[in-house]
């Protein structure tokens, strides 16, 4: 049992990453991806920041961090045969936004990966280590890329028996949504923000917690019972 020192319940400017999945899988729906891109980034505040992260042969950064209101201007190319999804996520949760500041990432995306060069159980580990809270949106749509495009051979770095991308969005506090490219996308996505917007940041000194690593957390209001509570699972300690 910890005592809660802090409650931060005020709107604060958010660091938003979008994340969309533009490997061969996902090829078909580029034209509403873009689509999906210039409505989401409507919905952030003047003092909101944003970025779009897509994939390719390598992680790509067609839109750098900018301020909300700015025009977008997109180049998005479906590469088929690689799937860096890990890598994506990795790149996402390594921001470390300045004080005063809260990360939100929505990774629009199958969640499989190809040929990343960080696993999928480092990708988990980075989710306990990050500030940001991560949502999976799982979306899938099979692709019309270039016919005569050579698909690159890899080996996937796990066997797709963990639910690594699933299981880093709860860590953060996060979820996994299902949904489609288009309207429906954006909508999970004005839902997710509402809530984030809406979320608490407790702080707390940890009381009697020994060692180093991996610390699980549970939140609980004992006032109320039958609530769903979203929270981070956890967090790392150092020596």
């Amino acid at each position: 049992m910890q005592a809660i020192e802090a409650v931060t319940i005020e709107s604060v400017p958010l660091d938003v990453t979008l994340f969309m999945d533009t490997s061969g899988s996902t090829a078909g729906a580029l034209d509403r991806m873009k689509g999906n891109v210039i409505s989401i980034a409507k919905m952030l505040r003047p003092d909101d920041q944003f970025r779009l992260l897509t994939i390719g042969l390598s992680v790509d950064t067609p839109v750098p961090w900018q301020r909300a209101g700015n025009s977008v201007t997109l180049e998005m190319k479906a590469v088929p045969g690689i799937s860096l999804v890990y890598d994506a996520l990795f790149v996402s949760l390594t921001h470390a936004p300045k004080t005063g500041r809260r990360h939100l990432i929505v990774a629009m995306t199958d969640g499989e990966d190809c040929g990343s060069l960080i696993d999928g159980a480092r990708v988990l580990d980075a989710s306990g280590r990050s500030e940001a809270v991560l949502h999976w949106i799982y979306v899938s749509n099979q692709g019309d890329f270039d016919p005569y495009a050579i698909a690159a051979w890899c080996t996937p770095n796990d066997a797709h028996e963990v639910d690594f991308v699933g299981q880093s969005a709860t860590r953060t506090g996060g979820d996994k949504h299902q949904s489609r490219f288009g309207d429906p996308a954006v909508r999970t996505f004005a839902q997710i923000l509402d809530e984030f917007r809406q979320s608490y940041v407790l702080r707390y000194s940890a009381q009697g917690v020994k060692g180093a690593g991996w610390h699980a957390v549970s939140v609980q209001v004992t006032a109320k019972q039958g609530l769903t509570i979203k929270s981070r699972s956890g967090y790392f300690a150092t020596p």
